[in-house]
Order: C-alpha cells, then sequence, then structure tokens
C-alpha cells in the first residue's frame, strides 16, 4: 500500500482540476483524499484506486455506468460528481470524485462505543431510505459495511447524525474484474449474505441483509459474524445473528426480518425505512421526546385565549345589535375592550329586520282580530218615526207604533 506521504500525490492535480489536499482514509483498494475542484471551488472527496493491471481500462469500458451513478440524487446517498483516469505517473490509476462529508464513517465512530436506539434508527432509516432509491433504479450496492456509511452532524435536536451512504455501485464498476478474476466473490466477508457467500445471484434482499448484519454491529458493539473469513461465511449458512435479549420488541422483529437467511422473507428497503422511522419517533426505547418543546406546550392556552377573544367581539356585537332594537344601553361593570363596538354585520341587520317586522305583523294582527267584531256586528236599527197626522186617525197610528215598538 502506497504510504501517505511519500506516495507523491498530495498537491497535484488530478483530471485537470482537482487539487489534492490531504488524505482522508486508505483501503486495500483505493486511498481517499481531500481536494478542491479548481473549476467549482469546492472541496470534494477523490477515491484514487491503487494502480492494477487493466484498471483505468475497466473503467474506460464502463463509463456510461459511471454516468448512470452520478445521476443519482438522494440525501443519503453521497454523490458520485465525476470518474475518470490518472495517467500523469508512470501507473494508470482509475479515481472517482465524491461529494466530501465532513463527519465519520461509521466504523470509526464505533470505536468510540455503541449507538444509542434512537440514534440508531435515524441512521438505519436513512440508509434504507437509500437502499429503496438505488433499487429501484435496479442498482445493488453489494458491499455494505461501517466504513461505507458517513455520517454528517445534524443541527436537528433529536439526532446526531444524517447517515450516508457511500460506494454505490462501485463494487460492481471497480471490483468486479479484479475479484472474479481469482475466483473472489464481491464485499466484505463480515457482512457477506448467505446468497453471496454462496455465489448465487444477488439482489435488493442483499443489502438488506449487509444493512441488518451492520445495524446489529452498532447496537451491539460487535459483528454478528466474526473471525476469519471462513468461519464467518460458514457461521451465517448455519444459523441466524444473534439479536440482544434486551432489545425491544421493535427491534427484534425488524432485526429478525432483514436478517432472514431465505432472501424471499426479508423485509424490503422501504419497509425497513418505514419501520425505522417509527422506532426514531416512538417512547418505545428512550423517553427524549417526553418533555415536548416549550412552544407546543403553550398551544392550547393560546388558542384559548385566541376563543376568547372571539368571544368577546360576538358579545360585543349583540350589545350592539340590542341597543339598536331596543334604543338602551346594556348594563356592563367594566367595558371588556376600549376599542369602539363593532357595527353588526350584515347578517345580524338582517335578523334585527327579521325580528323588528315579524313585532309588527303581530301587532297588525292582533289590531285587526279585535276590530273584525266590530266591523261584522249588526247594529240595532234606530226605529223609523212615522209622519205625524191630526186627529183620531194620528192617535190611532200613534197606538200603533207604540204597541209594535220593542
Amino acid at each position: 500500500m502506497p504510504d501517505p506521504v511519500t506516495d507523491g500525490v498530495i498537491g497535484t492535480l488530478v483530471g485537470g482540476r482537482y487539487r489534492v489536499e490531504a488524505v482522508i482514509g486508505r483501503g486495500g483498494m483505493a486511498s481517499v483524499y481531500r481536494a478542491t475542484d479548481e473549476f467549482l471551488g469546492r472541496s470534494v472527496a477523490i477515491k484514487r484506486m491503487h494502480p492494477e493491471p487493466g484498471g483505468g481500462a475497466d473503467l474506460r469500458r464502463q463509463r456510461s455506468e459511471v454516468e448512470t451513478l452520478a445521476a443519482l440524487n438522494h440525501h443519503a446517498l453521497v454523490t458520485l460528481f465525476d470518474a475518470g483516469v490518472d495517467a500523469s505517473g508512470e501507473l494508470e490509476h482509475a479515481y472517482l470524485v465524491m461529494e466530501l462529508v465532513d463527519g465519520p464513517d461509521l466504523r470509526t465512530r464505533l470505536e468510540r462505543g455503541t449507538i444509542a436506539p434512537r440514534q440508531l434508527a435515524h441512521i438505519a432509516a436513512d440508509l434504507a431510505e437509500a437502499l429503496h432509491y438505488v433499487h429501484s433504479k435496479g442498482i445493488v450496492h453489494r458491499d455494505i459495511k461501517p466504513a461505507n456509511v458517513l455520517l454528517a452532524p445534524s443541527e436537528l435536536p433529536d439526532r446526531d447524525y444524517h447517515a450516508k451512504l457511500a460506494d454505490f455501485g462501485i463494487a460492481h464498476l471497480i471490483d468486479t474484474s479484479r475479484l472474479t478474476a481469482v475466483g473472489t466473490v464481491i464485499g466484505t466477508a463480515n457482512y457477506l449474505s448467505p446468497e453471496q457467500a454462496l455465489g448465487r445471484k444477488v439482489g435488493p434482499a442483499t443489502d438488506i441483509y449487509a444493512l441488518g448484519l451492520v445495524t446489529l454491529e452498532a447496537m451491539t458493539g460487535r459483528k454478528a459474524f466474526d473471525g476469519s473469513s471462513v468461519e464467518s461465511v460458514h457461521a451465517r449458512l448455519n444459523r441466524d445473528p444473534e439479536i440482544p435479549g434486551d432489545a425491544s420488541d421493535g427491534w427484534r422483529a425488524l432485526l429478525a426480518s432483514m436478517t432472514a437467511r431465505e432472501p424471499m422473507l426479508r423485509a424490503s428497503a422501504m419497509e425497513v425505512a418505514v419501520r425505522a422511522r417509527e422506532l426514531a419517533t416512538s417512547q418505545e426505547d428512550t423517553v427524549a421526546f417526553a418533555e415536548l418543546p416549550e412552544p407546543t406546550k403553550r398551544m392550547p392556552t393560546t388558542t384559548t385565549t385566541t376563543t376568547t377573544a372571539t368571544e368577546a367581539e360576538a358579545t360585543a356585537a349583540e350589545a350592539t345589535a340590542a341597543t339598536a332594537i331596543f334604543g338602551v344601553e346594556p348594563h356592563t361593570a367594566e367595558p371588556a375592550v376600549t376599542a369602539p363596538p363593532r357595527p353588526p354585520s350584515r347578517r345580524k341587520r338582517r335578523s334585527v329586520w327579521i325580528g323588528a317586522s315579524g313585532v309588527a305583523v303581530v301587532a297588525i294582527v292582533g289590531l285587526a282580530i279585535w276590530l273584525i267584531p266590530l266591523a261584522t256586528a249588526t247594529p240595532t236599527p234606530a226605529p223609523t218615526p212615522y209622519p205625524s197626522v191630526s186627529g183620531e186617525l194620528g192617535t190611532h197610528l200613534k197606538q200603533l207604533q207604540e204597541s209594535v215598538t220593542p
């Protein structure tokens, strides 16, 4: 492996635009550097593959697949910006230019201890969302391990990190020709799925199994299948990984569904993402959310105050309407508001008009009922006076009139 000081990369310009500044990390097949993109003036990470016969030619042949990976865009993926072959030295070096994540990888973080359940649920959900996205694009990672999980610091109060999955498709694009040439499966022995260990076809369920093992390691602080490569592979073919007995029911069910030996029995990436988000927001593993933020606690009081103010305005409007109808001021010990009362609404005025009209109609009907008997009663006719006649005939007529008068 090249020495970080003497490999001669620091300070050089890769691809005619990326100025290498410092070493970030080293692995068996590549070294990762911090660099500056001098065209765009931003910091990037460059993964520079160690020289290998045919490495540059392989990357050139697969340039279209590199472009496909570069088109992936998801918040939980480390974005691939560029790829190429650096032929500035004696040997060609394939390189990948990626988003620079200013945080540790999960392997480094686990050196400080395990991760709390709520924080781990957030990380698992982020990674499962990323897997769902790339699986929908027909891409399988095939090498999920703590070193490929980068943790960007979070500014949210309920979580420490946002997880990002790195090296998507790199195993397929870069390592296939090297590893299969010597009969070796792609991936890291501690996180291989049973189908990978048997050399069978891999698919989305392969990534779910590896994510389950990574999650278990972050929970317990130890690898689910440790030991040599042969021992590790043999163990997973004969037993399921051990899930801590003190884990909650939700965690136990989720991890069991992720690490089933039969691929068809494993949860999908979407199912893992949803269930992990539920664990991250539940009270099952932690009481961190039992104390609500202060603004949330005050919301009911604010709502009550708003309702009371509305009722006061309605009361003032009704008092104004009563004054308009009856011509009197309502009695109040103290005025509720200093502002002048609001005029009654159109709806209120219409109600008042209808009420006044109803009173007038009732009065008219009552008067009519009282007058009708008087108008229809038959008055007693006054007696019709007879003509005045003198003599005996007049006397008889007067007597006749008196006899018929009631």
